[in-house]
Formats: structure tokens, C-alpha cells, sequence
């Protein structure tokens, strides 16, 4: 008996010394904490700084104290020596604090959080200054190590030693509240910011490592709250839809290049009806006909924008306006890839940036990407993408617009379908849904790989990679659409709501997508939006 309390006392005082040792590191990793903050830019609201400083505190407890439950606690019930438990709580807060410190330094030189892809990149940086860089981070990295692993250990040591005094101090379980009541309110705030689409809060969502805040979209589809709020911001983001200020790309590209990147042809042609594909198919027999269903547009100048873009065709005034080129040739260009347009066409339009673009012309290229624009397929096309196909290029051949007659529901998948054809060597997985936007980002994937893949200069994803999900949002002009497995909404501008099954096209009166369906999808639609209208939609409410 006298046994087994001495081992539940041991224990109890090993415990409260990991509580005490995980206190001291939230305090350290508070400090680090704040590189992040003063490495992004402040909200320009009181409450979004409030949210900040809430969510530092919540956010930045909960890591060191996650990490004791995890990794610590379990050590104290099986292996109740306190010299063997300091050892080990000492190498996991060493090696916590050097990952937090290296992302916390990463974060300030590229904006981003540390990721396979990042080390490569940052290794890459630091050879293009001088031979050797690398090794001298890493170096110092190491350094940085041995001084946390000595620190780390003098700290272990301090709490043991003086643990019945510490014992004695109340103001450990304070904070201790304090941190709780911050991590709490830091998601709740962000729920609320998430449904109204609170830009100040949501932007903050990237700013710390291992941070994934509490969404509406979670909280809703649980609980059915804020639903009156998300519909009156969702018709507020409609109306202002047309209005929008262009933040294109989200920010600056930060791609590796794809060794050994093939030669590509993009041919879009206007409409291709199922006798064209026929006959395409028996002349050029290496073609590949994608089965997945394939959403064009409406007008051809807004899908040809769609599929160069990569974007909805909501951004087609303002990127002609700002007449803009896609970002992504820049980054073409530094990897010599000559990229080249040929509109053959005679109705088809190209966005106004392009309009006197026909190439680089680059001496010795690396690969060649071209786009060919025309009204059917002719001989000459046939030509040339037989001709592509027997040098082993990958080939992408895409109707604009479809050419099934005006149904009574032109916005339905079966009417809005086209075709598309490709070479056996890219090997597209199959997909619930495929837009215009989705075949550059998958184009792309062999030229570059980019943090966050395309995100930062497309709406669409790669098909060859990324499987899409349904239910997917559009726009096609001054109308939302809502693609579901079994039903199709139809969202106009006045923010009222159609709906109809997939199926027979039979109305479904009542039936409108899912308040998460439209905080996910407007959110991802207004992704290269940098207008206040969420901002003024969430005042609006909040008054």
C-alpha cells in the first residue's frame, strides 16, 4: 500500500513539474511568437488587432501544452524517474523550439511556412548567394540547438529543484485560464469572421504554424447557426460581385522548376460536336478522349479567358482592364520556356493583355508551350498535333462552348458539357466535375512546382494530382452556379436561388445549396478579390 502512494505521489510531482516546465516554454514560445506578428502586416481594424493578440495568446499556448499531453504525460505515468523524464522533455522542447525558430525565420524572409518544398528552396536560395550557404544555415541551425538543448536542460533542472515552491504560487493556474479563455475566444471570433466573411480575421488564418482555426462552415452544418448573417452577406458579395479589386496574383510565385519539362500544345477550339470528335478521333488516332464531365461557357471569349487564365470569368473585366498577362508567364520565362498564341480564329477574342502577345521568341528554349485558338479543327491542326504527338509532347485538345441546343436548363452539366481530348503521357485522373480553369494549373504542374500548387494565381486545380470536390461554385456572368452530385442551383444576382435535379432538370422548389456550400465556395471564388465589400457586408450586419 505504502508502495503504491508513494508511486501516485511521484507521479502527481512529476506531473506538476511537466506543468510547470510546459509553462515557462509557452512563455518562450509566446516570445517567438511574436517574429510572426511583426513579420505580417497589423489588421486594419480594432477588432481584427484584437483577434491577433487573442489568437497569439490562445494559439501559442496550445502548442507547447499539446505537446506535453502528446508526448510528456504518458512518460510520467510509465516511467515515473525524474532524471529520464527531464532528459526527455528537454530534447522534445529543444527540438519544438529549433522547428518554431527555423519557420519563425523562414516565415520572415518568404511569407510562408517551412514545407518539403520550402527546404529545397531555401537551400537553392542560399547556394545562389555563394557555394557553401547551405551548409552554413544548417550550421547554424545546429548552434542554435545546442544552445536551446542547454537551456533547455538548466530550465528542467530550475523547475525540479524549485517545484515546492513553485507549487506554493497561484498565479500559474491564472494564466493557465487566461491562455484556455484566449484559445476559446480566438475560434469562436473566428467562426463568426468566417461566416460573415470577415476579411481583417480570416486573412490572419496563414499567419502561425500548425494553425487551423474553427470555421462556420464546421460549426454550421452542425448546428444550423448564423444562417440568417451568411444569407445577408452572401447576397451583399453577389450584388458587388461586378465590382471587384483585382489582388492578381494573391501573391509573389514561388515555384521550382520541373527538370526535363516537355513540349506542350493547347488547341481550344470554339465547339467541337460529336461528329468533329468522331472524325478527330479516326484521323489522329493517339488522342485520348477524357471521360469526366467537362463544364465550357456560354460565350467563348469568357471560356477562352477561363481556360488561359485560369480563372473564373469574374475576373475577365477587371484583368482587362488592369491589362493584365497571366502571371505565370513570367515564370515561364525564367525557366526559358517560350510560350507562344496563335488565334486563328475569326470570331474568337483574346483578353485584351494578349492581344499583341505572340510569343517570346527565345534562342534555345528549354521546352515549348504553344496555344493554338480556332474555330474547328482543319487539316493543318490535324497536322500539327500528329505532329506533337509522334515527338512524345503532351497535347490538350478542349472545346469553349458547348453545342447542345438551349435546353430548358442551359446551365445544367449535360448542356454545359464539351470535349476534350489529350495525349496518353498526361495522365488525367478521373473527376467528378472539370472546369476551363482546371487544364493550365495541370498544364503547368510539368513546367513548375509552386507552394500551395496553383493557388496563388488560379482558381482550378490539377487534374493529374488533386481530386475535385463536389459541390463546386462558378460564375457564368452575373449568375452563380452550384454543381452537386444529384442538383444544380442557380444563384442571380438579386441573391434569389434556383435549383433543379441533374437528373430530369425537374425544379426543386424549396431546396438551395447549403449555407457551408456557399461560405467554402464564395470565399474560394473571391480568392484574387481585394475590395472591402466582405468587410462592409460584415459591418452592415453587425449593425
Amino acid at each position: 500500500m505504502n508502495k503504491r502512494k508513494q508511486r501516485r505521489d511521484k507521479i502527481a510531482r512529476l506531473i506538476s513539474w511537466g506543468h510547470w516546465f510546459t509553462f515557462f516554454n509557452i512563455l518562450l514560445v509566446l516570445i517567438i511568437g511574436t517574429l510572426y506578428i511583426e513579420a505580417s502586416e497589423m489588421p486594419e481594424t480594432a477588432l481584427g488587432v484584437l483577434y491577433l493578440i487573442v489568437n497569439w495568446l490562445g494559439h501559442f499556448a496550445f502548442l507547447p501544452f499539446i505537446t506535453f499531453i502528446i508526448l510528456l504525460f504518458p512518460f510520467c505515468l510509465l516511467i515515473p524517474y525524474a532524471r529520464i523524464l527531464r532528459g526527455i522533455a528537454t530534447l522534445v522542447a529543444s527540438f519544438g523550439l529549433i522547428a518554431l525558430v527555423a519557420d519563425a525565420l523562414f516565415y520572415r524572409n518568404y511569407g510562408y511556412h517551412l514545407n518539403t518544398y520550402s527546404l529545397s528552396q531555401l537551400a537553392t536560395d542560399a547556394e545562389s548567394i555563394f557555394a557553401g550557404a547551405s551548409f552554413l544555415i544548417l550550421l547554424g541551425m545546429l548552434l542554435i540547438f545546442v544552445v536551446l538543448l542547454v537551456f533547455e536542460l538548466a530550465l528542467a533542472n530550475i523547475a525540479w529543484k524549485r517545484l515546492d515552491k513553485l507549487r506554493e504560487k497561484h498565479w500559474g493556474a491564472s494564466f493557465g485560464a487566461v491562455f484556455v479563455l484566449c484559445f476559446l475566444s480566438s475560434h469562436s471570433i473566428h467562426v463568426w469572421a468566417d461566416a460573415v466573411f470577415y476579411t481583417p480575421i480570416t486573412k490572419q488564418d496563414d499567419m502561425f504554424p500548425l494553425s487551423y482555426p474553427t470555421t462556420a462552415k464546421t460549426l454550421m452544418s452542425k448546428h444550423g447557426l448564423l444562417v440568417e448573417q451568411r444569407t445577408e452577406a452572401t447576397e451583399q458579395l453577389i450584388r458587388r460581385g461586378t465590382s471587384i479589386e483585382l489582388r492578381y496574383p494573391t501573391r509573389e510565385l514561388q515555384c521550382a522548376r520541373v527538370p526535363e519539362a516537355p513540349n506542350t500544345l493547347i488547341v481550344a477550339v470554339q465547339s467541337m460536336d460529336a461528329n468533329a470528335i468522331t472524325e478527330l478521333q479516326a484521323q489522329v488516332p493517339g488522342l485520348v478522349r477524357y471521360t469526366s464531365t467537362v463544364i465550357g461557357h456560354p460565350h467563348t471569349s469568357s471560356g477562352l479567358f477561363e481556360l488561359i487564365y485560369a480563372l473564373p470569368d469574374l475576373y475577365e473585366t477587371p484583368i482587362n482592364h488592369a491589362n493584365k498577362l497571366p502571371v505565370y508567364l513570367s515564370t515561364l520565362l525564367d525557366y526559358r520556356v517560350d510560350v507562344t498564341i496563335n488565334n486563328l480564329s475569326k470570331s474568337l477574342a483574346l483578353p485584351s493583355a494578349l492581344e499583341e502577345f505572340s510569343g517570346f521568341n527565345l534562342t534555345s528554349p528549354n521546352a515549348i508551350m504553344g496555344i493554338a485558338i480556332t474555330d474547328q479543327i482543319n487539316r493543318d491542326i490535324k497536322a500539327v498535333i500528329n505532329n506533337h504527338l509522334k515527338d512524345n509532347a503532351q497535347v490538350v485538345v478542349v472545346g469553349i462552348s458547348p453545342t447542345v441546343a438551349a435546353a430548358q436548363e442551359p446551365f445544367a452539366p449535360q448542356a454545359m458539357q464539351v470535349n476534350l481530348l489529350h495525349s496518353p503521357n498526361l495522365q488525367l485522373q478521373p473527376q467528378p466535375l472539370v472546369m476551363l480553369t482546371d487544364i493550365m494549373p495541370t498544364v503547368l504542374s510539368g513546367y513548375m512546382n509552386c507552394v500551395d500548387d496553383a493557388k496563388a494565381y488560379a482558381i482550378g486545380l490539377n487534374l493529374i494530382d488533386e481530386q475535385q470536390k463536389l459541390p463546386l461554385l462558378t460564375s457564368f456572368g452575373q449568375k452563380l452556379v452550384v454543381y452537386d452530385e444529384d442538383m444544380t442551383s442557380i444563384i442571380n444576382s438579386d441573391a434569389s436561388i434556383r435549383t433543379f435535379n441533374n437528373s430530369d432538370l425537374k425544379l426543386l422548389p424549396g431546396v438551395s445549396p447549403a449555407t457551408p456550400v456557399l461560405v467554402d465556395g464564395i470565399r474560394k471564388l473571391k480568392r484574387f478579390s481585394g475590395d472591402e465589400s466582405a468587410r462592409y457586408s460584415a459591418d452592415d450586419m453587425s449593425n
